[in-house]
């Protein structure tokens, strides 16, 4: 009998919790298992216990399902008692733990059992006490209704914090020969710059992410092609220093810096 459900939003396809099995039916109603083993299905010869495969894993009074945006399924298991987990079956369809490390005392009958433990810290090594739904938000967080804890619990990719200077920390993507390719925010994992070079390896182009792009003009200029395919021009002196902005073919700021020490020699002029 079926106890739970949920859509992949990757091919609409609809996924059944029935009775520590998971049911994958497509849109042209093919069924297929997902996750779980029955217990009559048995085939001589393979060892289940070995194996990573969601297919190949017995369910233990799985109570919930849910799909990330990605496809990732979670699955929510608790016999009450030492049993307290979520697992993920990832797109390839190999199995692993979550959430929710195995208690080493009776959570249901033990009044004296901590089944409460392992915020701010790894899921893995965190004390469930009976998992009964589970939801996935758009950014991937996972959120556990964590009955016994009477609590909501939250899953998340690791994110550093602030560095010393206030600043969250960047990822920087280099080729084999050394160019700097894409800065990827760790905060988003998204990039926030992306390199292009010419055939002599000179840096032609660098796009943000919001697709504002800088790309080498002849000699000392430099162009910004906007989103809305306005074109800003930079002017650079023979020391690379940046000397003009212009816009629609007009100067709208020079600047002048100082010979001895080469930096801004009064406000610029516009």
């Amino acid at each position: 009998w079926p106890t739970d459900l949920a859509v992949n939003p990757m091919d609409n396809s609809l996924y059944v919790l029935e009775n520590n099995v998971i049911l994958r039916i497509t849109e042209n109603h093919q069924v297929s298992i997902i996750a779980g083993r029955p217990m009559h299905c048995q085939v001589p010869g393979i060892d289940y216990s070995l194996s990573k495969l969601a297919i190949h894993s017995a369910l233990e009074s799985a109570t919930a399902i849910a799909i990330s945006h990605t496809g990732v399924l979670y699955i929510a298991e608790t016999d009450e008692k030492k049993i307290n987990r979520v697992r993920q079956v990832s797109t390839n369809g190999e199995m692993s733990l979550l959430a929710g490390a195995a208690s080493e005392c009776d959570c249901k009958n033990d009044v004296n059992c901590n089944c409460f433990a392992g915020d701010d810290g790894y899921a893995t090594d965190a004390s469930l006490n009976s998992p009964m739904s589970l939801a996935v938000s758009p950014d991937g967080t996972l959120y556990i209704a964590d009955l016994n804890n009477i609590r909501i619990r939250a899953v998340r990719t690791n994110r550093p914090g602030p560095s010393a200077l206030g600043r969250y920390e960047e990822l920087y993507v280099f080729n084999e020969e050394g160019l700097h390719l894409q800065t990827i925010s760790l905060v988003t994992g998204l990039p926030l710059y992306n390199f292009s070079y010419g055939p002599d390896g000179e840096l032609a182009t660098v796009v943000d992410n919001c697709n504002n792009t800088v790309k080498g003009g002849a000699g000392l200029l430099r162009l910004i092609l906007q989103p809305e395919n306005q074109v800003v021009t930079l002017g650079l002196d023979p020391a690379g220093s940046l000397r003009s902005i212009s816009a629609l073919n007009q100067e709208i700021v020079l600047l002048g810096y100082n010979g001895n020490t080469g930096l801004l020699a009064g406000q610029p002029f516009m």
